[in-house]
C-alpha cells in the first residue's frame, strides 16, 4: 500500500514539475522583447529577449545582432545552433547582459530560436540542452 502511495504521488510531482516547465517556456517565449538601444543600459546579468538578424560572424562563437535600434555582440554557443543561419532570417535570443565595467556591452545567450516568416511566434531550432 505504501509503494502505491509513493507511485502515485511520484507521478503527480513529475506531472506537475513537467507542466511548470513548459508553463515557463512559454512565458518567455511570448516575454516583452528588448531593443539593443535599451539592453545596452541594462544591468550586468539581466535576462532579455531580443528578436532580430545576426548580420555577422565575428568567430570563436562571436556575433554581431541587430534590430531597428542598433547593434551588439551576441557569444552563442556552437551547440545552441543548428547550422548556418541566412542573413535575412529573423531570431528570437532570450540572453544574459554582459555589462562589465570598461567594456562595451554584450550578450551571452542561453537560447536561440528561428522565426518563421509571417510569424511572431519563434520555433525550436536545437532540441538540446544545457
Amino acid at each position: 500500500m505504501k509503494s502505491i502511495f509513493l507511485t502515485g504521488l511520484a507521478v503527480v510531482c513529475a506531472t506537475l514539475f513537467s507542466f511548470n516547465a513548459n508553463a515557463d517556456n512559454h512565458n518567455a517565449k511570448n516575454a516583452n522583447i528588448s531593443k539593443v538601444s535599451d539592453v545596452k543600459n541594462m544591468a550586468d546579468d539581466t535576462t532579455v529577449y531580443i528578436q532580430g538578424y545576426l548580420v555577422q560572424n565575428l568567430g570563436n562563437e562571436m556575433y554581431v545582432f541587430q534590430d531597428d535600434s542598433g547593434k551588439i555582440n551576441v557569444e552563442i554557443d556552437d551547440d545552441l545552433l543548428s547550422g548556418a543561419i541566412a542573413p535575412n532570417a529573423i531570431v528570437w535570443i532570450a540572453a544574459t547582459v554582459d555589462n562589465e565595467t570598461g567594456q562595451p556591452v554584450s550578450l551571452e545567450a542561453e537560447e536561440i530560436q528561428l522565426v518563421p516568416a509571417n510569424s511572431n511566434q519563434p520555433m525550436a531550432m536545437n532540441t538540446s540542452s544545457k
